[in-house]
C-alpha cells in the first residue's frame, strides 16, 4: 500500500504504517464481528487503504469515506476537542454496528489520516463468543502477561518465572545457573526497568557491578 502514502513525507509514512500493524491487531483480538478500516486523506474519493472483515459494510481497499468520516474532521478542524469518536449506525441490511474513528494526525500537527472499528453488534452471538474463545485449554494458574501496579512486582514476578524456567535444565550448582537467569531477564527486557540490577544483584548474592559486565557480555554479542 505503500504507494497510496507517496504525497506523504517520510515521517508521516511510518505513522500511517504503524496503524497497519496495529488493525491487524485489533480485528485478531476481536475477531471476526470486527471491521477495522484504514482512511488516506489525499482523496476521499478512494480513501481506503486498509480493510480487515470489509464484508460487514461491503467496502474494499479504494472505496470512499463515509459522511461520518467527513463530519468528523470538519469538527476536528473547528475544534480539536469536540469530535465525537463513539457512535451507533446502521448497515443497508439494517444491521447495528457501534464505531469509533481515531484521526490520525501528522508530526505536523494536521490530520493524515481515520483509523476505524467497526463492531456488527447484530453478529449472532455464538459468532461472537467463539470469538473471545482460546483455539487450545488454557491452564488455570497460566500467566503469559503480568499485569502489574509496581516495577518491582514486575521485576520479581519475572526473576521468579525465571528460575522456573532455567532449573527445568541447569543445575543450581552449575557454574551457568545466574549467568542463564541474567540472560533470561536480559532478553525479556527486564533490566529495561532501572531498578531491575540492584534487586536482582541481591537475589543472587552478586554484585551490581557483576550485573553489568554480564549485561555488556550480552549486548556485544547481539
Amino acid at each position: 500500500m505503500t504507494e497510496r502514502l507517496d504525497y506523504l513525507d517520510d515521517i508521516d509514512q511510518e505513522i500511517m504504517q504503524s496503524y497497519f500493524s496495529l488493525s491487524e491487531a485489533v480485528a485478531g483480538l476481536l475477531g471476526e464481528f470486527c471491521e477495522v478500516v484504514i482512511h488516506s486523506l489525499n482523496a476521499y474519493e478512494n480513501s481506503i487503504i486498509k480493510i480487515i472483515n470489509g464484508h460487514h459494510t461491503n467496502r474494499k481497499v479504494g472505496s470512499p469515506i463515509t459522511d461520518k468520516g467527513l463530519q468528523l474532521l470538519k469538527s476536528y478542524q473547528k475544534d480539536k476537542s469536540s469530535s465525537k469518536q463513539v457512535y451507533f449506525s446502521r448497515l443497508n441490511n439494517g444491521n447495528l454496528i457501534k464505531s469509533t474513528t481515531h484521526i490520525i494526525i501528522g508530526h505536523k500537527g494536521v490530520p493524515i489520516g481515520l483509523f476505524c472499528i467497526n463492531l456488527n453488534l447484530s453478529t449472532p452471538l455464538d459468532k461472537t463468543v467463539s470469538s473471545f474463545m482460546a483455539n487450545d485449554p488454557i491452564p488455570l494458574y497460566h500467566k503469559s502477561e503480568n499485569f502489574i501496579t509496581q516495577p518491582k512486582e514486575l521485576i520479581e514476578e519475572t526473576f521468579y518465572k525465571a528460575i522456573t524456567e532455567i532449573e527445568q535444565h541447569t543445575a543450581k550448582n552449575s557454574k551457568l545457573y545466574k549467568k542463564s537467569i541474567i540472560f533470561y531477564l536480559f532478553e525479556n527486557g527486564i533490566f529495561e526497568l532501572k531498578d531491575a540490577v540492584p534487586i536482582v544483584a541481591e537475589k543472587l548474592s552478586l554484585t551490581s557491578h557483576a550485573i553489568y559486565k554480564h549485561l555488556r557480555e550480552f549486548k556485544n554479542n547481539i
